[in-house]
């Protein structure tokens, strides 16, 4: 029963494990409910599955759905099916924080299984689900997108690394707004103009925003627009990797986001910029706090030199292979 438990939880369950005492009697059939709950709030999820095997008792303080609330299935990545997926809806129908990082169902040709039984886990915790990560899942459907769009209380939504099956962005058109969703993670995903913008108008509360290296992203102008009109609570733009070959004129845009704290334009430098943009932000940019614009080889000193003395909350400036900056320090500030 121990071979691959945290050490922790070998020592608890060592101690509370039922066996016979010198009468033969079960040394843990007295102690308290209250206390098997308190020690197994400790366990993870394999250990609350092989408790709930020793007996009844177990089984039914194991199988309390509040040890269910934050879920990480990233660990079993290669474990997970729709099989499996399927058996632990019944205990997820009040998760709040579910990651499910690399997990996809690789021994079949199509994932059907598989997605039928995450729509039906996000089905059932939908009024409980805040924290949802898909990261590197391979690819989600449409169906499951269309589920995720009916969690209204989903703050954080992660699908790095992902092949977005939105076939149709009509559906979003019509679907709820995601009021609470505050931060959204699509780096390295498929998603496109078109799905990104749709996702965007329905989060009017959005404040993190992650699009590194989206390949597939190739006009930043609909996008910054979409963001400045539809998420003006935005904090945090990171794009690194994205939108190489865009005119900077747009970046002028980034102004108006007047609670922006971190700024990432690495690997972002336009073929044409001057330093205006960097001024505006600046002037109303009063929050930033961290602005990273490696690899712009035509940046100079005095395109910086308004972000250094207007931005007094800034603290971290990140600038690698910017040669025509003169100052070590004002790189590495």
């Amino acid at each position: 029963m121990y071979k691959g438990m945290p050490t922790l939880t070998r020592n608890v369950i060592s101690k509370i494990e039922p066996v016979a005492n010198s009468n033969g009697e079960n040394c843990t059939k007295n102690l308290p409910t209250e206390m098997l709950y308190n020690i197994f709030a400790y366990l993870d999820l394999r250990s609350l599955s092989r408790c709930a095997q020793v007996n009844k008792r177990w089984n039914s303080i194991a199988s309390d759905l509040h040890f269910y609330q934050e879920v990480d299935l990233k660990v079993y990545w290669d474990k997970i099916n729709g099989n499996n997926l399927r058996k632990l809806k019944n205990k997820l129908q009040i998760v709040r924080k579910l990651d499910m990082s690399w997990c996809h169902d690789s021994t079949v040709i199509t994932n059907d299984e598989y997605f039928e039984s995450l729509k039906s886990i996000l089905e059932g915790a939908k009024d409980t689900l805040t924290h949802l990560c898909l990261n590197y899942t391979s690819s989600v459907s449409e169906v499951a997108m269309q589920q995720i769009f009916k969690c209204p209380y989903l703050e954080e939504l992660r699908l790095k690394n992902v092949t977005l099956d939105l076939l149709n962005n009509g559906w979003l058109k019509s679907s709820n707004e995601l009021m609470s969703l505050k931060s959204l993670d699509v780096s390295l995903s498929t998603i496109e103009e078109s799905g990104l913008i749709e996702i965007l108008k329905k989060t009017p509360n959005l404040e993190d925003l992650l699009l590194n290296n989206c390949v597939y992203l190739d006009y930043v102008d609909p996008i910054i627009t979409t963001v400045v009109n539809y998420n003006p609570k935005l904090k945090s733009w990171t794009s690194s990797g994205t939108f190489y070959k865009e005119n900077s004129r747009v970046y002028e845009e980034f102004e108006k986001l007047i609670q922006l704290e971190h700024l990432d334009l690495t690997l972002c430098q336009p073929r044409l910029y001057g330093s205006s943009w960097l001024e505006r932000i600046a002037m109303n940019c009063q929050k930033l706090k961290r602005l990273l614009l490696g690899y712009w080889n035509q940046l100079t000193d005095e395109d910086l030199l308004p972000v250094l003395t207007k931005c007094k909350e800034l603290s971290h400036l990140y600038l690698p292979h910017t040669p025509k900056i003169s100052s070590w320090d004002i790189k590495y500030l």
